[in-house]
């Protein structure tokens, strides 16, 4: 019996290479098929080098026989990878509590903009002319008329292009008001964009001071209220538009990365949902305000986008906050800003009633995460541009460009 156990012991012991080769094939294959995997995906900006090191390695220790170390090699592979896919693709889960139970957009207006204003609008930058202008769009102007008020009395400058959005409330204001104040604030925020030195060489102007860097951002910022200001404030409105058209836009596609970067001559990789949604929403903010053949352009670029993005709608009816990135949480703000935009582009003529589908299911999203208090939930912090960890890893939380963004959208369906 003793001898049969070490004949045994002694045959495995010469076979073992044969076994472990078996294992050693599966999990060789199995790294090589993930790496392979992984490297279609390489657009969220993995580094896979370490990896395909460990991986070569592993094949020359087979090669002379070393199954055990090739083995060590290859497990390292495959953690590094589990890590790298956990680390990336791990985005906040939204889980909301309390849903509001109100359907009808009148109600609902309401609902957010009394948790709007009740929460307060501090400042007067970027998010909070958001806020204001979804506020005025739903009809809620008194609160807006203070805040501008104040502005205009403590004679506040603008620092930034951010600044300067709230030209676009002051020009309501005056419709609304025919109050001078408002449009010579206008002008003067105006005249600031026009003596805007930080630029690249072909004029489109920096958004970060310093950094050489045109945004998506900008255009919402200054376009509609300059293009509206019109005179040499238009021309300048429409040059800003056109040219981060140029830069930014991908023809074949129509989606806009977030931003260009004049010292390394390269572009952001990603399309940034709340960033295409600022394109969308300044183009058809404008178009009603241009001349004939600039429209047809505008339209053209509206038609294409939109048609992209039902492509790339999810089935909730949101957008993911990198459209074409499934791995990626879904955004409220930038799909409010996308629905409204579509929306507004129906009214116009320039899409037709058949896209009316399209915005239904992005209300009906963006419905489940209105909570009963009127806070817009799984809205995405400040973001400037950034690789795709970057943008996954975004905070979620309630923000005036949130609340703003929900009543902008509201605002044109509040008789629906």
């Amino acid at each position: 019996m003793k001898r049969i156990l070490l004949l045994t012991l002694i045959f495995l012991f010469f076979i073992r290479g044969y076994l472990w080769a078996g294992n050693i094939t599966e999990k060789l294959s199995y790294a090589e098929t993930r790496l392979h995997d992984m490297r279609v995906e390489w657009p969220k900006g993995w580094d896979l080098t370490e990896v395909e090191g460990l991986i070569n390695k592993a094949k020359n220790e087979l090669k002379t026989g070393k199954v055990s170390k090739a083995e060590v090699y290859l497990d390292r592979a495959i953690n590094i990878m589990n890590a790298i896919e956990h680390k990336y693709n791990s985005y906040p889960y939204l889980n909301v509590k309390n849903k509001a139970s109100v359907t009808d957009n009148r109600r609902l207006i309401r609902l957010i903009a009394t948790r709007t204003i009740k929460n307060g609008i501090v400042g007067y930058s970027w998010g909070q002319t958001v806020a204001m202008k979804g506020l005025l769009a739903t009809g809620n102007w008194g609160y807006v008329k203070a805040l501008i008020d104040r502005y205009i009395e403590k004679d506040i400058p603008p620092k930034n292009v951010n600044d300067c959005a709230t030209g676009d409330v002051l020009l309501t204001l005056f419709d609304m008001f025919k109050d001078e104040r408002y449009l010579e604030k206008a002008k003067e925020l105006g005249n600031f964009v026009l003596s805007y030195r930080d630029r690249i060489p072909s004029g489109a102007i920096v958004h970060e001071p310093g950094t050489k860097q045109i945004w998506i951002d900008t255009v919402y910022m200054i376009c509609p209220f300059m293009i509206k200001l019109g005179d040499r404030y238009r021309e300048e409105g429409l040059r800003q538009l056109y040219l981060h058209i140029k830069y930014l836009m991908n023809p074949n596609v129509f989606l806009f990365h977030h931003a260009w970067d004049e010292n390394t001559l390269s572009l952001s990789q990603h399309y940034w949902a709340r960033g295409n949604g600022w394109m969308l929403a300044t183009l058809v903010e404008v178009a009603p305000y241009v001349e004939e053949e600039d429209k047809m352009y505008i339209s053209s670029i509206i038609r294409g986008m939109v048609s992209t993005l039902a492509r790339l709608q999810d089935k909730s009816g949101l957008w993911h906050t990198l459209i074409n990135m499934k791995g990626t949480y879904l955004e409220t703000s930038g799909s409010a800003l996308l629905g409204y935009g579509v929306y507004r582009a129906i009214s116009l003529g320039i899409l037709d009633d058949s896209y009316i589908d399209m915005v239904n299911r992005a209300l009906s999203g963006i419905k489940n995460r209105v909570n009963e208090d009127g806070e817009v939930l799984g809205v995405s912090e400040g973001t400037g541009p950034g690789d795709y960890i970057y943008y996954a890893k975004r905070k979620l939380g309630v923000f005036p460009h949130g609340q703003g963004a929900m009543l902008l959208f509201l605002g044109g369906l509040k008789n629906e």
